[in-house]
């Protein structure tokens, strides 16, 4: 790379060049800089950027994004601008410092991220985890974005979640390209830069202590986690002796780290903190645990499942709402079978009976957990068989669950709030839970037949037609065929592995022909079908009027469209896609504005998103334990503009189009 030369007196000149975003698979990060000129070239025009792949320029461009594929792990990135004033003259081409692209986030896997209820990267989510580049981050009623013009944060929403910092810390927040956010459902923490690389997290919202305790430490940190109340954080480097982690928030939920705990990680330094909805446990590099919070949400581990977690080298680590499962290989044992131990609520996930357990290691052991808000889904090693505990909703296979299990063969499985829907290689599915939110298929459009309630949750999801587009689809995209290749050349190159911007899984599903993904939100499940990059089929069923049915207009355009995304709320689905020549269109269908969601986009947001979106966010809240069929979220639109078309809830926002690079 060639040295930078001397700016001439009067061309433009770029400063504080970065990357904002966290350079992972899945995200779109921005380059990011502030421009200045003097006299005629005060006024920029149109700066042109580049992105250094391993020191490789790609070509000139207006467009500051960068979508990060999974390919992309392990290489580096460089962002550079030569600034251009209004008048055409040019400045020296100025480069940020290089970021290498990772996978995972602070020592948690995208697997444990995916496969959890409620999400393990640091910002409050639910179903699906938010996009990666956490350039926006939110609570459950206020979010935070990430300037790339001014390198401020705005935050915006509910006062009584987050929305409105305390004057100092929104002044503190401005200019400062180096923060980090992180979010609970009620509270945001920054993490800023202080002097050197020492740094320090500011917090506020409603559950954050007046005065914070002076004897907590607050700085020098590595890594920070969330729960639905509560901020943990691992510290770096602590001297000998120094508290190895913190948190803050109501003591009850995990906001005050017991003295037992610090004491434990003394020796045996913190991996990795992991969260219910109430409640955090650490994971050690020894492979230990040790657990906070309220005790029915997993905070308290009985004597008889330390026992029995004292004897598992824990690799990972799922959550439900209420409950942990750690999975890990016997200590003395074989490294390559996987067994379990839960904790938390009974109800929620967190005992599993010794039957159970026996059938799972018959099988060889875990491939795969998965959670819903309140149960449990284990997919075997040996026969890929599924077994579910938990709660009432979901944790109870019905008839036509197990017998598909005993089959063996799962490869697709998600859980809504309520249910969770399971699918074999050959294309046979099943749903089990709440009728009604995902555990049956509605084929009325207002989805609030009462007659309905007495009919099988099978019966119906059959009926529903739901069932005959899934066989059709796996057939099309020869899914069994792939799978009986890999049976008989178990150490062959598999085509059913990380494309694009998602990693295979459980809920994406990747062939040579083509892949299909499976969402979920409280109330429905929505499968995206594509072959060959195109829309091969949409298939949905649950609560009608949210994301269980698709209004007629809206399945015609998306049939017809490229879609590159799909994310949900609490009861709406979007969508981004190619549309003819026009990229970054979004679609959106399920609970309407009227319902407190974001499936219907107002009149006057429509214009900005129809072209040119980037990203997708969504702003949650936790469900209630039984089901409900309301919802307070929203959905924020990135543009390549910069701005955010932000719809939903009215409790939440006022539907509007954002631009943070002005004064707010």
């Amino acid at each position: 790379m060639k040295e930078q030369e001397q700016t001439p007196l009067l061309a433009p000149i770029a400063t504080s060049v970065t990357i904002m975003g966290e350079p992972m698979p899945g995200a779109t990060v921005r380059g990011s800089y502030l421009y200045s000129g003097t006299g005629d070239e005060a006024q920029e025009g149109r700066s042109l950027g580049r992105w250094y792949i391993n020191e490789v320029p790609h070509a000139y461009t207006e467009d500051l994004d960068l979508v990060i594929y999974q390919s992309m792990v392990g290489q580096k990135i460089r962002f550079a601008i030569t600034p251009v004033s209004d008048s055409g003259v040019s400045g020296i081409e100025v480069y940020s410092e290089s970021q290498t692209v990772f996978r995972g986030y602070q020592n948690i896997s995208e697997e444990e991220n995916a496969n959890s209820y409620i999400k393990q990267f640091g910002a409050f989510s639910l179903y699906k985890e938010e996009p990666p580049d956490r350039i926006l981050t939110s609570t459950s009623g206020a979010f935070a974005i990430k300037s790339g013009v001014t390198q401020s944060v705005v935050v915006k929403g509910r006062a009584d979640q987050g929305g409105t910092p305390p004057p100092e810390i929104a002044q503190y927040l401005k200019n400062n390209p180096a923060t980090r956010m992180f979010a609970s459902g009620w509270d945001f923490g920054a993490l800023v830069p202080v002097l050197g690389s020492s740094n320090r997290l500011l917090v506020w919202g409603p559950h954050i202590p007046n005065p914070i305790p002076p004897t907590l430490d607050m700085s020098n940190i590595q890594s920070v986690y969330a729960n639905e109340s509560s901020i943990a954080w691992i510290h770096k480097d602590p001297p000998p002796g120094k508290n190895t982690i913190g948190a803050i928030g109501p003591a009850a939920n995990g906001g005050v780290v017991p003295e037992d705990v610090q004491r434990s990680l003394l020796f045996d330094k913190p991996k990795a903190i992991y969260a219910t909805a109430a409640a955090f446990t650490v994971l050690t590099e020894g492979g230990r645990v040790h657990s906070w919070g309220h005790a029915t949400s997993g905070g308290l581990i009985p004597d008889a499942t330390k026992i029995v977690l004292n004897q598992l080298n824990i690799s990972s680590i799922v959550c439900s709402a209420g409950a942990f499962c750690a999975i890990g290989s016997e200590r003395f044992g074989d490294p390559s079978i996987k067994t379990l131990c839960p904790w938390g609520g009974a109800a929620s996930g967190g005992a599993l009976n010794p039957g159970d357990l026996e059938k799972i290691m018959d099988q060889d052991g875990v491939k795969h957990v998965i959670a819903n808000r309140d149960s449990f889904v284990v997919i075997t090693k040996r026969r890929s068989q599924a077994l579910s505990w938990g709660g009432a909703y979901g944790g109870q296979m019905n008839d036509a669950a197990r017998a598909l299990s005993a089959r063996g063969n799962i490869v697709m499985c998600a859980g809504a709030a309520y249910a969770f829907a399971m699918v074999n290689t050959g294309g046979e599915s099943a749903a089990w839970g709440a009728l009604g939110f995902g555990g049956k298929t509605s084929t009325s459009e207002k989805g609030t037949a009462a007659a309905e309630d007495e009919v099988d949750a099978e019966a119906v999801f059959e009926a529903s037609g739901a069932k005959e587009q899934i066989r059709a689809a796996f057939k099309q995209l020869r899914v069994a065929e792939l799978y009986e290749r890999q049976s008989e050349n178990p150490g062959g190159d598999c085509s059913c592995q990380s494309t694009g911007k998602k990693p295979s899984s459980l809920t994406h599903l990747v062939t040579s022909a083509g892949d299909i993904e499976l969402l979920a939100n409280d109330m429905s499940f929505f499968m995206l079908v594509r072959e060959g990059g195109y829309t091969a089929d949409l298939i949905n069923w649950g609560h009608a009027s949210f994301g269980g049915l698709i209004p007629a207009a809206t399945r015609q355009v998306l049939m017809a469209s490229q879609i590159t995304g799909i994310y949900s709320t609490n009861g709406a689905y979007a969508t981004i896609s190619a549309q003819g020549g026009v990229k970054g269109a979004v679609n959106a269908f399920g609970g309407t504005t009227a319902q407190q969601d974001a499936g219907q986009i107002p009149e006057n947001i429509q214009l900005a998103i129809r072209a040119d979106v980037s990203e997708i966010y969504s702003i949650k809240r936790l469900p209630p334990y039984a089901p409900f069929a309301s919802s307070r979220a929203a959905f924020s639109a990135r543009l390549q503009n910069g701005t955010y078309a932000v719809w939903g809830s009215t409790q939440i926002s006022v539907n509007e189009v954002l631009d943070p690079g002005k004064p707010q």
